[in-house]
């Protein structure tokens, strides 16, 4: 009796621990490799860099996004150093729990939006390519792409994300 009752705790525990665990994101992606990855499907510019891995990354996530930074895992922002003609911009946010995803899509469509109407006065060359941006969840990951061939960026970012 006292094995089967020991048993049934231990499978409880087990499944306890198992759904407790079942909100939170286990993807460990390295935010530098796939902002290589993404910037090589197509041309870009001379890019700015920034990124979780930065010592003032939580000051650098605010320009990105108004998302409670305690709920970011990791992230990356890949912008053009000089916006003058050139609006191309890629981002990545991994949260720590999945639940938070929705809140991470609409903070970089959101900053995406921003970015639009910054662009219809400051640069009218790039509009169109600012308003043809994407915002979308690649693998349980919030994506921004502004780029000349989005689809490509795409596509580099779901094979590199494959490949881990």
């Amino acid at each position: 009796m006292k094995k089967t009752l020991a048993v049934v705790l231990l499978l409880c525990v087990a499944i306890l621990s198992f759904y407790a665990c079942g909100n939170t994101t286990t993807a460990n992606v390295s935010m530098y490799d796939l902002s290589r990855a993404m910037l090589s499907a197509t041309q870009f510019g001379d890019m700015t860099y920034v990124s979780s891995s930065d010592d003032n990354a939580k000051d650098l996530f605010t320009y990105l996004s108004d998302l409670d930074y305690e709920k970011v895992g990791a992230f990356f922002l890949a912008y053009a150093k000089d916006g003058k003609g050139n609006a191309d911009e890629l981002a990545v946010i991994q949260v720590k729990n999945k639940d938070d995803l929705d809140a991470a899509v609409k903070s970089l469509k959101a900053h995406l939006e921003k970015r639009v109407n910054l662009y219809k006065t400051y640069d009218p060359t790039q509009s169109e390519k600012i308003s043809r941006g994407e915002v979308m969840v690649q693998n349980g990951l919030a994506v921004l792409i502004v780029s000349d061939d989005n689809a490509a960026v795409e596509r580099a970012c779901a094979e590199f994300l494959q490949g881990n």
